[in-house]
């Protein structure tokens, strides 16, 4: 008898187990494995709609204006007119060009190399202007000069663009190897483009012993300005 009493008493036991286990199963909260599980179905649902393999993404504004500009645009087209730009450059722009080159040469080679010693006084002016020149042209053996000698110290390519009608040239370049060519009987004038490299030979000569020489300010652009028209400026 108590052995049957022993087992209905844990058969009891075993019932209020049972009952307890099932009743905690059905109000266990939703947090951990049971959570992940509870939480299936609304991850599922988030991919629902999964990309399609091959599918294009929507384009962003800054690529879309990158596309736009690409396609507006040709390098050909630039390289095309780069090469036609240098065939229209008027021929003033060109002897402006020629013209400043030629300056920066003159003060490169001429003007350290030709002011040397003390530059004399003479009776000679150290410069007159066009006109006073185109009075002596006009009358080379009656003037307060004396015989004149017009020297062009321009360099070749611009003395055959224009020149004043019987001068004579020797470059500011070559002027150390051929000053003995100018004269010293004869009153020289001397002139270039606008008158700064002609002053450098003037202020040359006269340390060198020559005593009538003087430089014609302004030069030929001047000449042409105020004298003769019909010579081209540059």
């Amino acid at each position: 008898l108590q052995a049957i009493n022993h087992h209905g008493m844990l058969s009891q036991v075993l019932l209020v187990l049972l009952s307890f286990a099932a009743g905690a199963t059905a109000f266990a909260p939703t947090s951990g494995l049971h959570a992940s599980f509870g939480r299936a179905p609304m991850r599922a649902k988030c991919h629902s709609s999964p990309l399609k393999l091959g599918a294009s993404l929507p384009m962003r504004p800054s690529n879309l204006l990158s596309l736009q500009m690409s396609g507006s645009f040709s390098p050909g087209d630039a390289d095309d007119d780069s090469e036609d730009d240098g065939e229209d450059v008027p021929l003033a722009i060109k002897m402006d060009a020629l013209r400043r080159m030629q300056q920066y040469k003159a003060q490169k080679e001429g003007q350290t190399e030709l002011q040397s010693g003390i530059v004399k006084v003479t009776d000679t002016p150290l410069e007159v202007t066009v006109k006073d020149l185109k009075i002596v042209l006009r009358n080379p053996e009656d003037n307060e000069f004396g015989e004149p000698f017009l020297l062009d110290v321009r360099e070749e390519d611009e003395y055959d663009f224009c020149n004043i009608d019987g001068s004579t040239l020797i470059p500011l370049s070559e002027m150390r190897m051929r000053f003995d060519e100018v004269p010293k009987d004869k009153t020289v004038f001397v002139y270039c483009h606008h008158g700064q490299r002609s002053m450098q030979v003037v202020r040359y000569l006269r340390t060198r012993g020559w005593k009538k020489v003087t430089n014609v300010a302004g030069g030929i652009d001047e000449w042409s300005e105020l004298v003769d028209p019909k010579v081209p400026r540059y």
